[in-house]
């Protein structure tokens, strides 16, 4: 939702926020300690009626919220296409302010704006999903039943011509 498409001197840039992300039972979960990782897939592509739509981009943005119970504190730590480098994005106090920063992506030159074509219509595919750390492998055979899945949005699509 919200998705914000602009330019920048070289680059096309995305933003945009998830609404109602959040459920009573993600928010207990975290409470426990236990982390939530959120999962933003983005897709750029070119609109084109006579053939497969033409995918430029393909971006996966993945950001976990783990609360430390001694500090009281919420940490935030976020990676881009399946890095294993997590960079700690924010520390703080409140789960409010937490929730705020986990549902807002701004992303910055996801495509050279040279590599457009002119009066072409293109289009911004948007999902994303929330799930739990997975527990260890000999204790997830015994609770096989439990689903670490939160939610799973719908695709959305925004178009824009160029």
């Amino acid at each position: 939702q919200n998705i914000r498409i602009s330019t920048s001197s070289n680059y096309l840039n995305l933003r945009f926020s998830l609404i109602r992300g959040f459920t009573r039972k993600m928010e207990k979960t975290i409470q426990s300690g236990i982390p939530i990782k959120f999962n933003y897939y983005i897709t750029l592509a070119q609109q084109r009626s006579w053939k497969n739509d033409k995918v430029l981009a393909q971006i996966t943005i993945s950001k976990t919220l783990k609360y430390d119970n001694l500090k009281n504190e919420y940490l935030i730590f976020s990676n881009k296409n399946n890095g294993e480098n997590h960079i700690l994005k924010a520390t703080l106090p409140t789960l409010s302010e937490a929730k705020k920063i986990l549902s807002e992506v701004e992303i910055l030159s996801i495509y050279p704006l040279w590599q457009l074509e002119r009066n072409r219509t293109y289009y911004f595919s948007i999902k994303a999903d929330a799930c739990g750390e997975k527990p260890p492998p000999y204790i997830r055979y015994l609770l096989f039943f439990v689903n670490e899945k939160y939610f799973e949005s719908n695709e959305k699509i925004e178009k824009f011509r160029y």
